[in-house]
């Protein structure tokens, strides 16, 4: 918890300084970008990490290292690859469908899609060290990474003024620097001959989870690209501002969740569901009156975090802060579905739930703009939450009909 909470304070801390030295513009190139990446990362880096994790305590020593060999390899090549195909795609919609665009393709478009491939091998270390339980490594590899990357920032945006440039190249530094002193740290690993068997068991297992995190792109990144499509960029930027404000709730929200999740699992098998619920009802209440304080105190927030410079974001960012608690929402009752066994209803909800985002999105940004936009985030989990239900609704009463004429 205190990995993410540490750059989460020094970040507030900068915010207002950053905020000076960024115009709207900056900051809608930046979060247009972001939004792609969003799209981009699950297919670049594979999930290849949840693999490790599905398989780490079923292996030896011995086989465990060999596993951790073809990944640290595979998210080095194959990853790079992927970046390079994306990369090619994200021209082709940029100049040929979107070519009236007041945001640029080059630099942004580069520095922004190859910060990701040099990301792997550092969130594999990390996931190595939680799952050794070395806590003291973990926190210090993932505190490195958070502060120097703010302090690049810092350094670029606020100390040399390069504006959107230095946001995106103080991330791509500071993953470079991180990734050398991974690669570093397992050099001994290269030496592990690479298993095409277990490389292909790990695509197998990660296909459908990056499908599905793909598709988070169409409530967490759709909207930028729609606000974008529509030509003010200013108001963009201001929108960008004010979902960056309200994501620092998305620490709270994170924390919460992962103290009620193995109650939650519990429950489930168990099948004590009205246990489950008043969980769930807890998680929301409490996160529920974290956003009021947040909404009550947004102007002040606003104001103070981005230096006076764009207190017109305070509304967008009262309206996203209400994501928070339709997304809890939602994710809860994924993780009972997941607990019940139900993971295609999960990858089909999550098809389904896009296209009606898309539209949703299109049609709310047409008619409001980033008002709409922002309502859109609120709505777009309570979407997906509606489709679970009613599909695990649809599963339970389809295995009791088979029930009753067996």
């Amino acid at each position: 918890m205190m990995a993410s909470i540490i750059p989460m304070l020094f970040s507030i801390i900068a915010n207002p300084f950053i905020a000076m030295n960024m115009s709207p513009t900056d900051y809608a190139t930046v979060g247009y970008y972001s939004a792609f990446n969003t799209l981009l990362t699950p297919v670049i880096n594979f999930y290849l990490l949840h693999y490790y994790t599905k398989k780490y305590f079923e292996l030896t020593t011995e086989e465990r290292i060999e596993l951790k060999a073809v990944l640290v390899k595979a998210l080095m090549f194959f990853s790079l690859i992927i970046s390079v195909i994306a990369l090619f795609g994200l021209y082709i919609y940029t100049t040929v469908f979107n070519k009236g665009s007041e945001i640029p393709f080059s630099p942004y478009a580069l520095i922004s899609v190859m910060s990701i491939p040099i990301t792997g091998i550092y969130s594999l270390n990390l996931v190595d060290y939680r799952m050794q339980r070395r806590s003291k490594d973990f926190f210090i590899l993932s505190v490195t990474n958070g502060v120097l990357a703010l302090c690049l920032s810092v350094l670029l945006v606020v100390v040399l003024k390069y504006g959107a440039l230095g946001k995106f190249l103080s991330v791509f530094v500071a993953n470079l620097i991180i990734f050398i002193y991974c690669f570093y740290t397992n050099r001994e690993i290269f030496k592990v001959k690479f298993n095409k068997q277990i490389f292909n068991d790990a695509l197998k297992f990660c296909y459908p989870l990056v499908i599905a995190a793909m598709l988070s792109f169409f409530s967490n990144g759709y909207d930028k690209i729609v606000l974008e499509r529509i030509g003010n960029v200013h108001e963009l930027g201001y929108y960008v501002v004010g979902v960056q404000i309200a994501g620092y709730l998305s620490v709270f929200s994170t924390s919460i969740d992962d103290t009620f999740q193995p109650d939650i699992f519990q429950s489930v098998v168990q099948r004590d569901f009205k246990k489950c619920t008043k969980i769930i009802l807890s998680k929301i209440g409490l996160l529920s009156v974290i956003v009021l304080f947040f909404i009550a105190f947004a102007p002040f927030l606003v104001d103070v975090l981005t230096a006076g410079r764009y207190v017109v974001s305070t509304k967008y960012a009262m309206i996203v802060s209400l994501s928070a608690i339709s997304s809890m929402l939602y994710h809860s009752l994924s993780q009972v579905t997941i607990a019940l066994g139900y993971t295609k209803i999960t990858l089909i909800n999550k098809v389904v739930g896009s296209i009606l985002c898309v539209a949703m999105y299109t049609m709310l940004i047409l008619k409001w703009g980033a008002i709409g936009a922002a309502w859109g985030t609120v709505v777009s989990f309570i979407i997906f939450f509606i489709g679970n239900l009613f599909l695990v609704w649809i599963k339970n009463r389809s295995s009791l009909l088979y029930a009753k004429e067996k």
